[in-house]
C-alpha cells in the first residue's frame, strides 16, 4: 500500500512524495514521540513525548504499556492495517538519544522491524 509521505513532500513533477505504508507508520511514530501531549488539544492522544522520554529513563526493557498507547493513537487517526505488537528499550546512541525497537504488524499478518529515537 503506497501513503502520502510524512512530513508532506511535492516532487519535481509538483505530485505528492509517496512511500510505503510501514514507512509512512514509522514515521507518523517518530512524529508522535517527538510531540507533547499539550501540542494538540483536541487530540492529546497524539502527543507521546512524555512517554517516551519516561519510557527512555525506566529500567525494563519491554515497554508495554508504550506499545498500548501508540495502538490507541493509530486507531484514533484510523490506521487500522498496523498495529504494534512490542515496544523494547534499545541502546543509547551518541548523541544521547535512547533508541526504541518496534515491531509493527500489518493486516496480513507480516511482522517488520523499525527503530526510532527518543527526542
Amino acid at each position: 500500500m503506497r501513503c502520502t509521505a510524512l512530513p508532506f513532500r511535492v516532487t519535481p513533477e509538483g505530485k505528492l512524495e509517496q512511500q510505503d505504508g510501514f514507512d509512512a507508520v514509522l514515521e507518523l511514530i517518530r512524529a508522535m514521540a517527538g510531540t507533547t501531549a499539550t501540542t494538540w488539544p483536541h487530540a492529546p492522544w497524539f502527543g507521546l513525548l512524555e512517554l517516551f522520554d519516561e519510557a527512555a529513563r525506566r529500567d525494563r526493557q519491554d515497554q508495554e504499556s508504550l506499545k498500548d498507547v501508540i495502538n490507541v493513537a493509530l486507531k484514533q487517526l484510523g490506521v487500522v492495517q498496523w498495529k504494534v505488537q512490542a515496544v523494547v528499550t534499545g541502546r543509547v546512541d551518541g548523541g544521547g538519544k535512547r533508541r526504541f525497537k518496534l515491531t509493527l504488524e500489518d493486516a496480513a499478518g507480516q511482522a517488520l522491524f523499525g527503530e526510532i529515537d527518543a527526542q
